[in-house]
């Protein structure tokens, strides 16, 4: 029986990507018009008036691209979204006028920024004039454990999805299979770990947000949170074969104690992103360092499924991708968003099932 609340309830969201929306840099945007549970009203990007969701993304219906905030309240919006993850994650100064005319119309901000809004005095002291809720989903909770392992003995079986590199589509992935097992009448649950899995799931903890010395102790609060589902999906950060991002990763292994994992991997990718000189190593050895890490704490643990993101090639060069990689890993390959998710959550239930799950 789960115990974790929405944070926020369903709201009519206007997105906030000036300049940025499409697919790579409006990931917040993308992410909640493609999985959350507000209903997106629009877009303000005054480079892409006209357009809708759907041109712009190939999903997302026809919610409209408009260039002001002006334009977009005749679609009654409830709040405003910063749809971007601004590099360091601070707050680009131009919709810092934006932000403040939302909060004069009444519009609630959601911002998944390190710069909270809730701490900009100008900002904030707005919102409190004008009754207004202000939601920094990076923002770390107030009480924070350090971990014990306790995962270890939950009654539901846990998968963490891990990546090759940093921002490969292990949110899309467990995502997909979340919902995917859902129609089936599985009793899923998603752990967000980061602001857009938090601003589409309504709930989690942002890790990359949280002091070191306590990421797994509140991951593993969350996933016990879940805990009494028959499934678990949490949502994988970084990689540990990037040196900017590998602490978060492990804490995520740790906390999460995770009776599988599912492997998430660019066929197009060959170098690690940013990193010179840094070649990704075949996909059998990634799998095998992963491993070395979880088993410590749960030997059962296997890499039941790899998820390939196979954007920007051809449907000929991402099926010899997915047969490459089952071939190298002996497990079920897909790219959850070309040709579905149902090899991955078949493959979890199989092994759920041999573990007496």
């Amino acid at each position: 029986m789960t115990t974790h609340h929405l944070a926020i309830e369903k709201k009519r969201i206007v997105h906030l990507a000036e300049g940025k929306f499409n697919l790579r840099t409006s990931k917040m945007t993308t992410g909640v018009i493609r999985y959350g549970y507000h209903d997106s009203v629009a877009v303000i990007d005054s480079t892409k008036i006209g357009k809708t969701a759907e041109d712009v993304l190939g999903f997302g219906g026809d919610v409209p691209v408009v260039g002001s905030l002006a334009e977009a309240m005749k679609f009654e919006p409830e709040a405003l979204l910063i749809g971007i993850t601004p590099p360091g994650g601070r707050l680009p100064e131009d919709m810092r006028t934006v932000i403040i005319e939302a909060i004069a119309l009444g519009l609630d901000v959601y911002a998944g920024l390190h710069d909270f809004l809730n701490e900009d005095e100008e900002i904030a002291s707005a919102a409190k004039d004008q009754g207004v809720m202000l939601w920094d989903l990076r923002k770390p909770p107030r009480s924070m454990p350090v971990g014990g392992g306790l995962t270890r003995w939950s009654k539901s079986y846990i998968s963490l999805m891990v990546g090759s590199d940093a921002a490969i589509g292990k949110m899309t992935v467990a995502l997909e299979i979340h919902n995917k097992a859902r129609e089936r009448g599985i009793n899923s649950e998603f752990v967000a770990t980061g602001q857009c899995g938090i601003a589409i799931a309504g709930w989690g903890s942002p890790i990359d947000a949280i002091p070191g010395d306590f990421m797994a102790g509140v991951v593993e609060r969350d996933v016990l949170s879940c805990d009494g589902a028959d499934m678990i999906l949490v949502e994988g950060q970084g990689s540990l074969y990037h040196p900017g991002f590998s602490s978060v990763t492990l804490g995520l292994i740790h906390g999460a104690c995770p009776h599988s994992l599912i492997l998430c991997h660019q066929s197009s990718r060959t170098e690690i992103s940013n990193i010179r000189d840094r070649p990704i190593p075949p996909l059998n050895e990634v799998a095998d360092h992963y491993l070395a890490f979880v088993h410590s704490f749960r030997p059962e643990c296997r890499v039941v499924g790899v998820s390939l993101n196979t954007s920007g090639t051809s449907n000929e060069e991402a099926r010899a991708a997915v047969e490459e990689a089952e071939a190298l890993l002996g497990v079920p390959a897909t790219d959850p968003i070309r040709f579905g998710p149902d090899k991955l959550v078949d493959a979890l239930e199989n092994h759920r099932r041999e573990l007496g799950m």
